[in-house]
Order: structure tokens, then C-alpha cells, then sequence
């Protein structure tokens, strides 16, 4: 039984490695901060005083919720048909004319 002890003690230092390493880097703390600025805007709504975020002044701010439904259609469409064992032909990008 020692060697299970010894074998979870070096899993815990791996994993608290990991989480160091995850708590270390800028890309985790900038989705923590989007997803904390979004919830604190759905909860409390828009700072007056905040300036505008790159793109907000000509954007239509319905859009954002236009193409969600779009998407969520075309995800469950897609995940109606995998479970009917008929998945959809995946087609290539459209490409862009040459100059």
C-alpha cells in the first residue's frame, strides 16, 4: 500500500504543476476576464461610463443574437442527424475570386 500512496502523491504534485502552469498564463486570465466583464453586463447592464469596446459604435447589437439562433439551428440540425447516423457532407470553404 505504500507504493499507492507514493504513486497519488506524485499525481497530486503533477496536477498541482498543471494548475500552476494554467493559473501562470495571460491567456487564461483574459477569457476569465471576458467572461466575468459579460456576466457582470447581462447582470448589472453596460457601465454609461466604460468607453465603447473596438467595434460597438457601428455594430447592431442585434446581430450577436441573430447569428447564436443560427447557429444553435445549425448545431442541433447537425446533432439530429449524427444520431441518426446520416451526418452532413462537409462541403469546403468557399474560395475567393483571384485578382
Amino acid at each position: 500500500m505504500a507504493w499507492a500512496r507514493i504513486l497519488w502523491q506524485v499525481y497530486l504534485r503533477v496536477e498541482d504543476q498543471i494548475v500552476a502552469r494554467i493559473l501562470q498564463s495571460p491567456g487564461f486570465h483574459h477569457g476569465v476576464r471576458r467572461i466575468h466583464r459579460r456576466v457582470e453586463d447581462f447582470r448589472y447592464g453596460r457601465n454609461p461610463h466604460e468607453p465603447l469596446r473596438p467595434g460597438e459604435a457601428t455594430a447592431d447589437p442585434r446581430d450577436g443574437h441573430e447569428q447564436a439562433k443560427t447557429f444553435f439551428r445549425y448545431f442541433f440540425d447537425e446533432l439530429k442527424n449524427q444520431l441518426k447516423g446520416k451526418p452532413t457532407d462537409v462541403r469546403p470553404p468557399p474560395t475567393t475570386p483571384k485578382k
